[in-house]
């Protein structure tokens, strides 16, 4: 069996995981601080201008609903609205920074990405619709779906370890403010959220990882970090384009604070700026 080089698979007592994953440079009231370093670079918002993002979603839930007899309860109904209301919310922001957005089914094949810049993969979809099929593609990519995580070989296989949801969550601790990702936020605690009662996904990245923030007071579990294009990733993998973990819920994108945007406006840009 091939080594991971994920945390969750090394036998390391926490603070070490912890060390490797942020640097060791010390802890101030229980926070990983990391010294001034090289990913001090900038994203440039006219790196949007002109490219073009595959957006996957679940286009065929809402429908469904919509035509069921007898229609399901009420609940349901707000559910699904409300999951493709913040889809579309985020092809708009998308939009406005420059993208050009191609929207597509869970169901659509690999070969949708040809021609395409940058995938964005919703938590909406189903993921056993979607598993590997980007895996390999060279194309960066965003996902908010942690069910992929690893399908897309960036983190481990199992749920609850290498990857999970979290209730009841508003606050990122961002650990690598000088990451263009970390969109010129400050270190440590960041409100992101609008309400304390949102979900937020998050993974164990491996050690080719860049973690940028994790949930509040979880260090092990990073709720945004990404790839660079060649970095090792889970099973000796290597990165074939960017990559990026986000930690969008089904119904968050309209909860997301300014500092969240922000978050997600650095994430789509990173993704398409070609790596120096």
């Amino acid at each position: 069996m091939r080594p991971s080089h994920c945390l969750a698979d090394l036998d390391l007592p926490s603070r070490d995981r912890r060390n490797l994953m942020f640097g060791a440079a010390g802890a101030v009231a229980g926070a990983i601080v990391l010294p001034t370093n090289a990913w001090a670079e900038q994203v440039d918002p006219a790196t949007a201008r002109g490219k073009s993002v595959l957006y996957v979603y679940n286009r065929t839930k809402l429908e469904a609903a919509r035509t069921m007899s007898p229609p399901p309860d009420a609940k349901r109904m707000t559910q699904v609205e409300t999951w493709r209301r913040n889809d579309a919310a985020a092809i708009a922001y998308l939009k406005k920074l420059g993208f050009v957005v191609r929207e597509a089914d869970e169901h659509a094949p690999p070969e949708a990405v040809a021609g395409q810049h940058l995938i964005v993969i919703s938590e909406s979809v189903d993921a056993l619709d979607v598993g590997g099929k980007y895996r390999s593609t060279p194309v960066p990519l965003i996902t908010f779906e942690n069910d992929l995580l690893g399908d897309l070989e960036m983190t481990g296989q199992k749920n609850g370890r290498d990857y999970g949801t979290d209730d009841d969550q508003r606050f990122i601790w961002v650990v690598n403010a000088p990451h263009p990702l970390a969109a010129g936020l400050g270190p440590g605690l960041q409100n992101v959220l609008t309400d304390e009662h949102f979900k937020m996904n998050w993974g164990r990245p491996c050690l080719g990882a860049v973690t940028i923030a994790t949930l509040r007071g979880e260090p092990e579990k990073a709720a945004i970090f990404a790839y660079e294009q060649g970095a090792t990733m889970a099973d000796e993998f290597l990165a074939p384009a960017r990559r990026v973990s986000f930690f969008l819920w089904q119904d968050t994108f309209e909860g997301l604070r300014p500092e969240g945007l922000a978050l997600f406006r650095a994430a789509a840009l990173w993704a398409v700026t070609p790596p120096r």
